[in-house]
């Protein structure tokens, strides 16, 4: 199968599912309807944010014991087993293509450790930064909030409006 082929049918697949716009076409990119139904994403889901300290602790060291040893270890793998090949082939384009494909997999699995290193850093202080934000922000409330006035003579609200009286 060439690979006009396979993209045809890849685009088919995909204007099937999308379905057909009003005017008859198949749709070409991506709309949003809406946010789903109110107090929840329509998976069973409450609204709202959500924390667990627990399941925080449990990710982090899942990151620590187990993915980041075993990202490294596998890039590690596929360095020795294309350095073995690519002096296999050292005279041949091979080689250079294989040389040229395993800088890129260096790349990548430095990128992917970076992100599991972030991703674990973040998942570590995501408690003081709800924390942090929520002290902050609770602070700020008494600095903008009027002064609290005694209730008028005779009770009611503290503030009248000038309609009231009409």
């Amino acid at each position: 199968m060439t690979f006009d082929n396979e993209w045809e049918e890849l685009r088919a697949e995909s204007a099937a599912h999308l379905g057909e716009s009003r005017s008859g076409a198949a749709e070409s990119g991506t709309r949003l309807n809406g946010t789903g139904p109110v107090g929840g994403d329509g998976g069973g889901h409450a609204a709202g944010l959500a924390s667990s300290a627990a399941k925080k602790k449990a990710a982090v060291a899942a990151l620590e014991q187990h993915i980041q040893p075993d990202t490294q270890k596998a890039g590690k793998v596929m360095d020795d087993t294309s350095e073995a090949a690519a002096k296999g082939f050292k005279d041949w384009a091979t080689g250079a293509g294989i040389n040229e494909a395993l800088k890129g997999w260096r790349a990548s699995v430095k990128a992917l450790e970076n992100r599991l290193a972030g991703e674990k850093a973040g998942l570590s202080g995501a408690n003081a930064l709800y924390q942090g934000t929520d002290q902050s922000l609770g602070g700020r409330f008494g600095r903008y909030a009027p002064p609290l006035l005694p209730p008028p003579p005779g009770g009611g609200p503290p503030f009248t409006s000038r309609v009231a009286g009409f």
